[in-house]
């Protein structure tokens, strides 16, 4: 009984446990009885440690080693039920206050309020993002292997996905003895001369179903295309471009062809958010216990 109590065993524990709990892991995605095992491996720990400091009476080693386990799993208990954790969903110009709450069995709870607004400034190589957090001058960076903390709340596993919507769209106007590019962005109608363009729909694969009618195969932008409005003296007009044929969407009226030049599609990041209100109580816990174990070392 007392083999199991040593240091040499409980450390191991400890570390597995402070593995399985670290976010940059995933832990959640491979190992799908996370929260058992967490549970087994600090139970084990405090059971025997709890043993080792009955069994060494008027030591302090022990003594330190019980009280770090038992705050440990405490706090970890109680994280559990006052903790909060899901996924913040992001996009460039939005400010969202509320994140995607889910249960211990991945089941959804609806949304949870921050408390606080949270941006994104823009997506980095590597899918690490620029974050506009409240009470910083800066964008702080979060990263797949670093997470950032605000408000109570730690944020960190960012993904970054396409919405299949466009974030801006590189028109060409070709024409009356000019060729320019301008670009449209959604709800912010771009000018060129006399002519007013604003994006009325956005197809990022563009094809046909069999009644002929425009759909988007996926939200990636293989074959790119767009349903324009155009405003000029001479009216208001609607014009389809299609980046794989440029310059063939002619307007006669306008003496104007119209290309699609280029795209930028819009992307959100996905980042998984975690509150652990007792944190702080489980650091304590294994301050204390790495010093009994280093007091104890020397323990038969």
């Amino acid at each position: 009984m007392t083999a199991l109590t040593r240091p040499a065993v409980v450390a191991p524990l400890l570390a597995a446990a402070a593995l399985v709990l670290h976010p940059a892991l995933r832990t959640e995605a491979w190992l799908p009885e996370r929260d058992a095992v967490l549970a087994a491996l600090l139970l084990f720990v405090t059971i025997a440690l709890a043993l080792r400091a009955a069994f060494v009476p008027r030591r302090l080693a022990p003594a330190l080693l019980a009280a770090g386990a038992l705050l440990v799993v405490g706090a970890v208990g109680a994280d559990g039920v006052r903790g909060h954790r899901g996924t913040l969903s992001l996009v460039p110009g939005q400010a969202p206050s509320h994140f995607d709450e889910v249960g211990p069995e991945g089941r959804s709870l609806g949304l949870r309020p921050l408390g606080f607004t949270i941006g994104l400034d823009r997506s980095m190589p590597g899918a690490a993002l620029a974050l506009v957090l409240p009470g910083e001058n800066e964008t702080v960076v979060l990263t797949p292997g670093r997470a950032v903390s605000s408000g109570g709340f730690r944020f960190g596993s960012p993904r970054v996905v396409l919405t299949g919507a466009a974030a801006r769209l590189r028109v060409g106007i070709s024409g009356g003895g000019e060729d320019v590019t301008v670009d449209v962005v959604p709800g912010r109608p771009a000018r060129a001369g006399d002519l007013t363009i604003a994006l009325e729909e956005y197809f990022p694969d563009f094809a046909l179903d069999d009644r002929r009618q425009p759909f988007t195969r996926s939200r990636e932008p293989r074959n790119p295309a767009a349903l324009l409005t155009v405003n000029s003296p001479q009216g208001t007009f609607r014009v389809f471009v299609l980046r794989a044929m440029p310059g063939v969407h002619r307007v006669e009226a306008l003496d104007r062809a119209f290309a699609l030049r280029a795209v930028e599609p819009e992307v959100a990041a996905e980042i998984q958010v975690h509150r652990e209100p007792f944190a702080a109580v489980a650091l304590l816990g294994a301050l204390l216990a790495l010093a009994g174990v280093v007091l104890d070392r020397g323990t038969p």
